[in-house]
């Protein structure tokens, strides 16, 4: 019988250079697989973490993705709303201050003369109104006549209402600044 301490090898026993390369490469070759099987192990096992953590980004994605197609139409509307905001302001400040010109405008006109339309652009004026009386009617020509900020008034049209008891004019003007 042999003994229990030795070792059993399938390679010659020379005592020499060979022997002891053979060895090494051996020990290196068992050491190389070991951590090869090592780094196998552990990129099988991180596989794992990392489905997870892409599970979680396409979940994440997908609810911002919904979130943003929600609030899509509402920022469209409120860039619209911004962009008629600044042509608003940038259209009021071209344009001169029309709430003096339409109180000389009231203030030229009789008592009982109603005004139906008021239609002010740059420097003219249209405006309509409706009277039942032809001494307020006088009235008014000569108030435009004595207005010192209306020139050229021209009386556009002239129809009768009600059965002709009322009279409609429409008086155009240029405004003097």
């Amino acid at each position: 019988m042999s003994e229990k301490g030795e070792e059993i090898s399938l390679l010659p026993q020379e005592e020499g250079g060979l022997n002891q390369i053979s060895d090494w490469v051996i020990e290196t070759g068992r050491w190389i697989v070991v951590f090869t099987l090592f780094f196998v192990l552990l990129a099988f096992l991180s596989r794992f973490w990392l489905d997870q953590k892409i599970a979680d980004l396409y979940a994440q994605t997908a609810q911002k993705v919904t979130i943003i197609k929600a609030t899509q139409e509402f920022e469209e509307d409120f860039r619209l709303l911004q962009n008629q905001i600044t042509a608003i302001k940038t259209l009021s400040s071209q344009k001169p201050n029309q709430a003096g010109t339409i109180k000389k405008i009231v203030a030229i006109l009789p008592e009982n003369i109603n005004l139906t339309s008021l239609d002010i652009n740059d420097d003219n004026v249209a405006f309509g109104v409706i009277s039942r009386s032809e001494a307020d009617l006088n009235n008014l020509f000569q108030n435009l006549i004595l207005c010192p900020y209306l020139n050229q008034i021209n009386i556009a049209s002239i129809s009768s209402k009600t059965l002709g008891l009322e009279t409609e004019l429409i008086i155009k003007a240029q405004i003097l600044e």
